[in-house]
């Protein structure tokens, strides 16, 4: 009977035998609250939720938001975090004062060399991210929905972003020196364009070797009729630039992507829109918003 007892008790702690980077991995996958409390286990616990490689923060739910934030700035400051963040994750987060915070906890991740940021979040006012996200050779993927008016740096260089989402921005400003040299896939959604579409221009041509472009523009500079897409590797496009309010408009989409395969267009094609394509598809389709 003691022998059962032992060796039932030797199975039950067999997962912590497991190495830190296994475990930690493991923690990886719980809500953030889940993975703190398991540092009440045991010694061996209490501290392995601090090097966990992706860190998932939602703030979309009721509760103590403050504490949790201040549970936030003491994890990135610990001395148990690991190295090298491989997913860093904030969703739900609208406070003004908030801004200050996701700024500085952005900058921990990129110090960190983090590979995917994900950042859904909304904002009233003009929102500054930090330069050197624009300039992270780590990342792999960006995918930023943040309700907001944000301006480029004048230098983006991102130079293993294989991925970037931008959703729900108002993008304002100069044109920008863009360098991305292995983006395949490029996701504009609910975009403005306040001031002028040769940034959004000049963001597709730098990407020499982008595959898909899916692109919805909510509104763009009412001086500007033409909008150039010009892509010599693009396979995919799916293409709504939204409706125009003046009559009197006629605006010209010119698409220059000898490569393309798959063209789609979603939306209404008003009167004053005209789509000039310079190439041979094998397949292409208009189809009306629901």
């Amino acid at each position: 009977m003691g022998r059962r007892r032992r060796a039932k008790k030797h199975d039950s702690d067999r997962i912590s035998s497991l190495s830190d980077e296994i475990l930690c991995q493991m923690l990886s996958l719980l809500p953030i609250k889940d993975a703190v409390q398991t540092s009440a286990l045991s010694t061996r616990w209490k501290y392995l939720f601090a090097a966990m490689p992706s860190l998932t923060l939602d703030f979309c739910y009721p509760g103590r938001r403050k504490e949790f934030k201040r549970f936030v700035d003491r994890l990135f400051d610990s001395p148990n975090r690991v190295e090298n963040l491989e997913r860093f994750r904030v969703t739900g987060l609208s406070l003004k004062n908030d801004c200050t915070r996701l700024y500085r906890w952005i900058s921990d991740a990129l110090d960190r060399r983090v590979k995917e940021i994900v950042i859904h979040c909304t904002f009233k006012e003009l929102l500054l991210l930090p330069v050197p996200l624009f300039t992270c050779e780590s990342l792999v993927t960006l995918d930023l929905d943040l309700c907001v008016r944000m301006g480029f740096p004048s230098d983006v260089c991102l130079p293993n972003l294989t991925t970037l989402n931008l959703r729900n921005l108002n993008i304002c400003g100069d044109p920008t020196n863009f360098c991305l040299s292995n983006l395949k896939t490029l996701n504009l959604w609910d975009i403005k364009l306040l001031d002028d579409v040769s940034i959004i221009e000049e963001l597709i041509s730098a990407c020499p070797v982008l595959e898909k472009l899916d692109m919805e523009l909510e509104e763009w500079p009412g001086d500007t009729d033409e909008l150039n897409i010009h892509s010599p590797s693009l396979k995919e496009l799916i293409l709504d630039v939204g409706e125009d309010e003046d009559e009197d408009s006629n605006r010209v989409v010119e698409i220059n992507t000898p490569q393309l395969v798959l063209f789609k267009y979603v939306g209404l094609i008003d009167e004053g829109l005209r789509l000039c394509i310079k190439n041979s598809m094998v397949h292409a389709t208009i189809t009306p918003p629901v």
